[in-house]
Formats: C-alpha cells, structure tokens, sequence
C-alpha cells in the first residue's frame, strides 16, 4: 500500500525556507551555547570585523524571507492586514529588546529615546527617500515610454492614509521627543511622573484608535487604486495558490524574524566591542543596530515600492515608525518607574531641528516628484555625519 502523508509534501513545499531558518537557528544556537560568542568578544578588530560580515550574510539572507513571507500574507489578507502583521512582529522584538537592555544592562537614560530616534530617522528619511526616489524613477520611465501619459499619471501615495498617517506621527514625535525638552516640572528632557502618566495613555489610546480605523472603517485609506478598485467591485484579496496559505507565511516570517533579532543583538555586542577597539564614535553601534533590526521592514517597503506598490511601502514604514513611538514610550516608562531608571526623551537641539526638516518634508503630495526623497536622503546623510562625527 503505498500511502503517502501530506505531512512530507507539505514540508517539501517549504523546504527553502525551513532550510534558511536552520541556518539561523544553527548559528544563533552556535552563538548561545558554543563560547563563540565570548571568543569574538575577546578578539582583536580583525576577527571581530570576520564575524560580523558572516553574521551579517545569515541576518540579510534571513530578512529576505522575512520580507518574502510579509508579502505572501499582504496578497493573501490584502491591506492594510498584511503590513501590520510585519509592524506587529517588529515592535514586539524592539520592546523585548531595550526592555531587557533596561533592566540588566549598565544604566543608560538616553537608551529608549536614541533608539526611537534612530528608527525614526532611517525609516523615515533614508528607507522613504530611496522608495520615493525610485517611484520617481519609475514615473520617468513611463513618461519618457508613453507620450499619452501626463503629469497627472505620476504616481502618487493615498493622500486620505497619508494625511492620517503624517498626522499622528508628527503629533506623537513632538510630544514625545521635543516637549520634554520644555517641560518646567522636571529635570531637563524628562516629564514628571503625572504627565508620563498621561502620555503613556495618550499614546496607547490613540494608536488602538488608529488601529480600529485603519481595519474597519477606513481600510480604503491605506490602499492603492488598484486594492481600492478590487474592494469596491467585490474582489476578495488574495491569489495565492495553496502552497502559500496564511498560517503558513505566518508562521515562518514569526520565527525568521525572532531569529533575526537575537542574533543581531549578538551583533550588537559585537559591534560595540569593534567600536571601542577601533575608537569609532559610540553613536555608530546604536545605528547599526537600528539598522539590523529595521532591514525586513526596509526590503519589504523596497520590494514593494519596485513593484509599483508605493502605499503598501508606506504602509509599513509609516506604521513602524507609528507603533514604535506609541508602544515604545509608555514601556519604557513602566519599566523606569519599576527599576527606579532616569528616562530622557528629550532630543538635542540639532536632532530636534532634523526631526523638524523630516516632519516638514514628509507632509503628503499627491503626486511623487522625487525631489521630496532626494531631500529626505540629503536629511538622513546629515543626520548620519552629525551623529558620527
């Protein structure tokens, strides 16, 4: 009788992505129990530099299925479902991280503020700019390739999700990283404990406002043309074949990107210990890891913005940068108040002058002309020389 399970052909479907994700286990495992780790630590410049490009390799070839597998759930929920799903998975991972910097490492009361700025500035100036540049780059084209085409068939984001979406970030971004700065009833850059309490909600309650809106009422508003056309003509969203089910990408993008995560905080030890041994400015070992943490997110929105799905990019940058300001501040505090550790939010005066000039180019366009991303590219370099220098 020559029976056969579907468990074995279920697996062989995914064969590719259950063999990537070894490889992460494996070398996450190799990096948690085998001493290797502390090795490195230990080691001059030149090893560590070694391990960092190979750590780097698994992390990027991890990300891709990240970035993969948020895309098969996007075309299988449709939007803004999809996104969310890759936003939910990130913020959780970034909390458990600092949270745990918080409690068991050296006390830093900067840590939570210069990690959200710095998810900030590369996700809204140096991930945004490129996607704009290259929606740009692909109006051109089609311009120069069709003489029937007009200014007005530049492509363009949804202004109603963009508007939303510009709104609460600059509203939150201010609150949060500018106003303590001005705050009388505390030291400076910090909020009295009644005002922390009252931001801590604020934020909460209107990102699960948000929310609401954004999967119930208001979905259209964070849909291309294309998405909204197939809503209102009753198409359901989806497409994939049977292999790509739900539960499945689910699943896999969940692990990929826990795998992920741990292994750049690994990184993260190591490239503090490469910094010091190379007298590098200190600010470059927080960047580099914000940049680790945020590169799923960045391949999917550049995926994304190649194909000509310029709101779904947005969709995830925005919503990132979103969750990570109203979900990131009230834990932080918590925590502070638990553990009895100063929180500063407060901003420099230079990082608060870039976070305006951001705020101020990514207020919403109908149509993307590209010299709003080449300005936000101009921004992130800035932001980047100040910080390192």
């Amino acid at each position: 009788m020559n029976s056969r399970s579907p468990l074995p052909s279920s697996v062989m479907e995914i064969r590719n992505e259950l063999s990537t994700l070894a490889l992460g286990a494996g070398v996450l495992a190799l990096l948690s129990f085998s001493g290797v780790l502390d090795w490195l630590l230990a080691s001059d410049a030149g090893l560590i530099i070694a391990g960092l490009l190979i750590l780097g390799a698994v992390v990027v070839l991890l990300s891709q299925q990240v970035a993969n597998q948020a895309e098969l759930l996007a075309e299988a929920l449709g939007e803004p479902y999809g996104t969310l799903v890759l936003t939910g998975s990130v913020i959780v991972i970034e909390l458990a991280l600092i949270g745990s910097t918080m409690i068991t490492g050296e006390q830093n009361p900067t840590l939570a503020r210069d990690s959200m700025f710095s998810v900030l500035m590369i996700a809204l100036t140096g991930i945004t700019g490129l996607c704009m540049a290259i929606t740009s780059r692909q109006s051109r084209q089609k311009l120069e390739s069709d003489e029937a085409m007009s200014e007005e068939d530049l492509s363009g984001p949804n202004m109603a999700g963009s508007m939303v979406f510009y709104n609460l970030i600059s509203t939150m971004s201010v609150l949060v990283l500018i106003i303590p700065n001005f705050s009388t009833d505390s030291p400076e850059g910090e909020f009295s404990l009644p005002i922390e309490a009252v931001l801590s909600v604020v934020a909460v309650g209107v990102y699960v406002i948000f929310l609401i809106n954004q999967m119930g009422p208001y979905r259209c508003f964070f849909m291309d043309a294309q998405e909204r056309a197939s809503l209102n003509s009753g198409n359901t969203p989806g497409g994939l074949n049977r292999k790509h089910r739900p539960w499945r990408a689910g699943g896999l993008l969940v692990a990929s990107l826990g795998v992920v995560v741990l292994i750049a905080e690994s990184m993260g030890q190591l490239i503090e210990r490469g910094v010091n041994e190379l007298q590098l400015p200190g600010a470059l070992a927080g960047i580099l890891v914000a940049m680790l943490i945020l590169i799923p997110e960045a391949l999917n929105a550049i995926q994304a913005t190649r194909r000509g799905q310029l709101q779904r990019a947005l969709n995830t940058l925005f919503g990132s940068v979103l969750a990570t300001i109203s979900l990131t501040v009230p834990a932080v505090l918590i925590i502070g108040q638990i553990i009895g550790s100063e929180v500063v939010l407060g901003l420099e005066p230079a990082s608060m002058v870039l976070l305006a000039l951001t705020l101020f180019l990514l207020r919403p366009h109908p149509k993307v002309l590209g010299s709003e991303g080449l300005m936000l590219l101009v921004v992130f370099l800035f932001w980047l020389m100040l910080d390192l220098v």
